[in-house]
């Protein structure tokens, strides 16, 4: 009975929690300033602020101000790094996600709810039981049956047949060929609309999330296996996937903690699933990103179909203009590779003229000749643990993983340390260019053997759940466009914390010298 009621009360708490909304935001600058204006008699003023007016209110989701300062040495040149940092709903930041390694479930949940997760009167912990919830979303996989090309099967055994059938099809692929089999196997379908209980569409949007994190995963892993023998059967990829996926529910890991061993091809270390949870909790929600654009677009729209959010969101995600600059970064590492040092080094200015690979930023002064620029911390963040793990002798790099990081390294050097001097601009400073956050996502896979089509999922799999807290606010406000100022409310105000710029200074003393990855 004592189970039952407990199961109970889960229930309950669940219903409770995915029925909370977070209050929509009031602050709307334009609106105010027409008031103001009207007020004091300016007629020219708030009839040209009225032009304006349709301009959306401010998020109320996220927040990327520059929040802290840190000076590097590049070379004889002392530099002064403007970091940006980020907080989700004015509740969680950065620094406290790295300081006090808060969990996938708590990250997620303040961005969901606005608030930070607690333990309600009855002793329900409403972080475990959202993180519950998203594994019980992922770990049905092995049991769920739908109908496909081959008629009423498991769905492991089709992402085995399609595996197989395309082996260089990306997860990509595979969940939209899948989302497409979902859409046709439910009928009258209700979608994203204002009018749904939040509660029953926020279930909806979680579910369809973690099957698709699912199938992602799951290919990933075959292709992996197909890779070491070429003929297996389907029957077995798809045996040795459920075999993984089910020990390690055995062994109580989070449906997270399992997505990183299936990336892998094999059970990640204690390690390697710090990292990767690392860098894919601090991607959770990265508003100003085109992919959260279009899921803002996709909730306005009221999508007819849940998958299709998922699947217009994800193709944003791996465009040439957003995380193809990590598939951009592989291209011309694998193109430089073969040349001597001299000719690399060459290359690399040259590039650096045009556009460099995972380096400056289309809407933030990470590029600049002054003394001061803007840097992303998140290459820091991503990239330091790693390092780390090398140098402890905790992560062993091969040889050829060896040189390929330590072009990363010369490229770090000659794009920020050295900088670019351009013809008939001798006499100024030089250019310098600052690393991004696909800078440390390609280094950290790359150095953990993530198949280089494969480097964009771990963000998709967190990422996808900034999606979801975008369409939560877009249904209350019609914002569209996250690149906006965010409440006010939200900002995280500067303080004595020196967590991230002690990260950034950190990873630039590392990279500016040298023998790292000998």
């Amino acid at each position: 009975m004592l189970n039952k009621n407990m199961e109970a009360k889960q229930v309950a708490a669940v219903r409770k929690i995915l029925s909370e909304v977070p209050a929509a935001s009031s602050y709307s600058p334009v609106t105010d300033a027409v008031d103001r204006a009207t007020t004091l008699g300016e007629e020219k003023i708030a009839a040209a602020l009225t032009n304006v007016s349709s301009m959306p209110q401010s998020t109320n989701v996220f927040a990327n101000p520059v929040l802290h300062k840190a000076a590097v040495n590049c070379g004889e040149t002392q530099i002064t790094l403007n970091i940006r940092s980020f907080g989700i709903r004015g509740v969680v930041t950065e620094s406290e996600i790295i300081a006090n390694r808060l969990s996938p479930a708590s990250v997620i949940f303040a961005g969901l709810f606005g608030r930070k997760p607690e333990e309600d009167s009855n002793g329900v912990d409403e972080e475990a039981v959202l993180s519950d919830l998203i594994d019980k979303k992922f770990y049905r996989i092995t049991e769920l049956r739908r109908d496909g090309l081959s008629g009423n099967q498991r769905i492991i055994n089709q992402i085995a047949e399609f595996v197989k059938s395309f082996p260089d099809a990306g997860p990509e692929t595979v969940i939209q060929h899948f989302s497409t089999l979902r859409k046709l196997s439910i009928p009258h379908q209700k979608g994203i609309k204002g009018t749904r209980k939040p509660g029953a569409l926020l279930m909806e949007l979680i579910s369809t999330h973690m099957e698709n994190v699912a199938l992602g995963t799951i290919s990933v892993f075959m292709r992996h296996q197909l890779r070491d023998s070429s003929a297996l059967h389907p029957q077995v990829l798809a045996m040795r996937a459920n075999d993984l996926i089910v020990q390690h529910k055995k062994d109580e890991k989070t449906a997270f903690q399992t997505c990183y061993s299936l990336l892998l091809g094999r059970e990640a270390t204690s390690v390697e699933a710090h990292i990767l949870e690392r860098m894919g909790v601090i991607q959770t929600h990265h508003g100003s990103a085109g992919s959260n654009v279009v899921a803002r677009y996709l909730a306005t729209l009221y999508a007819g179909a849940v998958s299709d959010f998922f699947v217009a969101s994800q193709m944003a995600l791996d465009g040439d203009r957003h995380f193809g600059a990590i598939h951009d970064m592989t291209a011309f590492v694998n193109e430089i590779e073969p040349l001597d040092i001299e000719a690399r080094e060459t290359a690399i200015r040259e590039r650096m003229r045009t556009a460099l690979p995972t380096f400056g930023h289309p809407m933030i002064a990470a590029a600049g000749r002054s003394d001061e620029i803007q840097q992303d911390p998140r290459p820091a963040i991503y990239f330091n643990p790693f390092i780390e793990a090398v140098e402890k002798g905790e992560i062993q790099l091969n040889g050829r993983q060896k040189e390929r990081l330590a072009i990363m390294q010369r490229l770090y050097q000659i794009a920020f340390v050295e900088g670019i001097v351009r013809p008939g601009r001798e006499d100024e400073p030089p250019l310098r260019l600052t690393p991004n956050t696909d800078f440390g996502g390609w280094a950290v896979q790359e150095g953990l053997d993530i198949y280089e089509n494969d480097r964009t999922f771990l963000t998709y799999i967190f990422r996808g759940f900034g999606w979801i807290m975008d369409a939560r606010e877009q249904l209350q406000l019609k914002i569209i466009r996250p690149v906006i100022p965010p409440d006010p409310e939200i900002i995280p105000k500067p303080s004595d914390d020196l967590t991230i710029s002690n990260e950034v200074v950190a990873l630039h003393n590392k990279m500016a010298g040298t023998g790292i990855f000998d």
